[in-house]
């Protein structure tokens, strides 16, 4: 494993088990494969990106999906 996909791993460990499970594989695939060669690091915007998408499904589990009053 190298160092590239065990940051991102550790990343997307910020994901709920349930989320991993399906999707983990799938994100890491991509992430990789759009990475620039020789990277080590994931790139900022990505990490930032992985961390507020996790935040959104912890949230939306506790609070349940977002339903705009217009179509309640």
């Amino acid at each position: 494993m190298s160092e590239l996909e065990r940051r991102y791993r550790r990343l997307i460990a910020w994901y709920p088990q349930a989320f991993r499970a399906v999707h983990e594989e799938e994100m890491l695939g991509v992430l990789l494969a759009t990475a620039d060669s020789g990277r080590s690091r994931p790139n900022p915007r990505d990490a930032i990106d992985l961390i507020r998408g996790a935040v959104r499904i912890r949230l939306r589990h506790v609070f349940g999906p977002y339903v705009p009053l217009a179509l309640r």
